[in-house]
């Protein structure tokens, strides 16, 4: 039988379902019963949050420019690859031994219980409302890492080349003895807009709690994924949906202390701006005592934009770190807020030419983000400004939130000509647009185990 790099999620999965629902089995004395049968046991398998919710993939923050990492830091990073990943090595960046654990396991550990339960609702003949909700919970938590992934493992989406490029590993059944071969990247993304329309049909505009996935949920996803794919019409039109049917609010920065160690309010854990929490693995390379934000990216604040106090705090060496978040601790993410959602509908409308519609969707926002005394609201006449102007927005609000790396991408991909260097230790170290290494490698181990190819170097 033909080794598979999923069979440790496999193997894992009973300890998962024991941990996340273990007052449902306890309730359960022959343990025959244990296995789930019911629609609240395949709902119980979904609420485990610490297991479906965490964990998105560290590796693409790592390796975007939005901080950089000390001569002293770097070197006192315990693991090679974490050193290798920093520096934009092309093989050995994401081994199992290193500060964010192996990634490809933690996504495919989720693919594996989603797939669980969508056989589940099936072999169990399960209808109904309820059903059809956990189906669609399912599908949005699936697709949710297949697109975390692509962007990480694979190049930006190409129309031209998308059919033949590598994509992921798209496991449709729990079946371990199924093997694993990589899709492309076409057929990645396709999966991924059609487990997120599907699901939209099935589940409820909100849900009881953002851990768990909403008709805004799926909106919202697939708004990242057209604007990924370029395909701004589409992405217009979902982000408006999802901004149409979700309960979370815009924090007015105004209302907040920015001498608080984290100003950004949260109740268990996320803020009210949260449509869908989706924390990133926590990589050493992304401690706030040693990640220092790039100073290029700091002085793009104007002193009266109060994320430049909202989200920074001045270290004593005048550096400074990132405190922004969304949990009330330190911790990165890249959930979906309305104000990504915001994003894309100016910068959608700006590449369509709605430059009125752009600067109005962009008003909506910065009002509550600058000082509201200081703040003029924008008007566009000019597309190339317009999209200047709305790109450097979305790089200030969403900084330190897993999408930076993905833009690049996306926007080297359509003449951006975008270019990251890092200095350490005297040695330099450039990655010219559209290079191979924006294809983060994939761990060897994985390679070997699961026999499936690597990435072009």
């Amino acid at each position: 039988m033909k080794k598979n790099i999923q069979i440790t999620a496999f193997l894992l999965l009973p300890l998962i379902l024991f941990s996340g629902c273990e007052k449902f089995l306890e309730e359960k004395n022959d343990k025959s019963l244990s296995i789930p049968t019911t629609v609240a046991d395949f709902q119980a398998m979904l609420n485990t949050a610490g297991n479906l919710n965490i964990n998105y993939i560290a590796a693409g923050e790592v390796s975007a420019d939005d901080y950089y990492l000390s001569d002293a830091d770097f070197n006192a990073l315990e693991y090679e690859s974490d050193k290798r990943l920093y520096m934009w090595q092309p093989d050995y960046v994401t081994r199992p031994q290193n500060s964010a654990g192996d990634e490809w396991y933690n996504l495919y550990t989720v693919v594996y219980i989603c797939n669980s339960v969508l056989k589940g609702l099936e072999d169990y003949n399960l209808a109904g409302t309820e059903a059809a909700n956990v189906k669609g919970q399912a599908l949005v938590f699936r697709a949710a890492r297949y697109l975390d992934g692509v962007q990480v493992w694979s190049p930006a989406y190409n129309k031209q080349t998308a059919s033949t490029d590598l994509g992921m590993v798209l496991r449709l059944d729990p079946d371990m003895n199924i093997p694993s071969v990589r899709s492309s990247v076409q057929q990645t993304y396709d999966l991924i807009i059609k487990d997120l329309t599907e699901a939209m049909a099935l589940l409820p505009n909100t849900s009881s709690s953002v851990t768990l996935p909403s008709k805004a949920a799926a909106h919202g996803l697939l708004a990242r994924t057209y604007l990924f794919m370029g395909e701004y019409e589409k992405a217009l039109q979902h982000a408006e949906a999802a901004l149409g049917t979700t309960d979370a609010k815009i924090i007015d920065f105004n209302t907040l202390d920015p001498t608080a160690d984290f100003p950004i309010p949260a109740v268990n854990e996320t803020s009210e701006e949260t449509i869908f929490w989706s924390p990133i693995f926590y990589a050493d390379q992304l401690g706030q005592s040693v990640s220092k934000i790039t100073p290029a990216l700091y002085n793009l604040y104007d002193e009266d934009d109060l994320r430049k106090v909202i989200y920074f705090m001045q270290n004593v060496d005048n550096t400074y770190s990132f405190k922004g978040t969304h949990f009330g601790y330190y911790g990165l993410m890249n959930s979906l807020t309305p104000a990504e959602m915001i994003l894309t509908v100016s910068e959608c409308n700006a590449r369509l030419g709605n430059l009125s519609k752009a600067a109005e969707a962009l008003n909506k926002l910065m009002i509550k983000r600058w000082k509201s005394s200081d703040f003029t609201p924008y008007a566009f006449t000019d597309n190339e400004v317009a999209l200047s102007t709305i790109l450097e927005e979305r790089r200030k609000e969403l900084v330190m939130r897993g999408l930076r790396w993905p833009d690049i991408k996306r926007l080297n991909r359509d003449g951006y000509k975008i270019t990251l260097t890092r200095t350490v230790n005297g040695q330099t170290v450039t990655i010219p647009p559209n290079d191979l290494r924006y294809a983060i490698a994939i761990s060897e181990d994985v390679i070997e185990i699961g026999e499936i190819q690597q990435n072009p170097r």
